[in-house]
């Protein structure tokens, strides 16, 4: 397979360069210290939706899950009028580590920024019943 020219990066945080910072997950491919992205901007969504802890404090937690653009939130909320980022960036220091996942070691400086809005993605979310409680709690007549 040939590597693509460019990768994509989701955040719910605006920055001018993209720092390697140590990742959070149930693997050890999950769980590097590394810039995570992916061949397709779709792909990377669920990554810059505001999705939040809840209770937004300490105590707070949040669970979703995300496969190939689509979202499920098991546990957390959606701000319906939020924003994201998606961050166009050259593959040339990333390398693959999964069927669809690339990661780069160095800092990134991004070719483009994209904002993102919560409502242009909202028929990619689908809400646990938990979450959508939580986010009806929050967001009244949102959902």
């Amino acid at each position: 397979m040939q590597k693509p020219e460019f990768v994509y990066h989701g955040s719910q945080s605006l920055f001018e360069k993209l720092i390697p910072h140590q990742a959070k997950d149930t693997t050890a491919i999950g769980s590097q210290v590394a810039i995570y992205a992916c061949e397709h901007f779709d792909h990377v969504i669920p990554f810059a939706l505001p999705i939040r802890w809840y209770p937004d404090d300490p105590s707070g937690k949040r669970d979703y899950h995300c496969k190939d653009g689509m979202t499920i939130i098991e546990y957390g909320s959606l701000n319906p009028n939020g924003f994201g980022y998606v961050y166009k960036l050259n593959s040339a220091n990333f390398e693959k580590i999964d069927g669809w996942q690339w990661i780069s070691r160095t800092e990134e400086i991004p070719i483009e920024v994209v904002k993102i809005a919560t409502k242009d993605y909202w028929h990619t979310v689908t809400f646990s019943n938990e979450a959508l409680r939580i986010n009806n709690l929050l967001y009244p007549n949102k959902i």
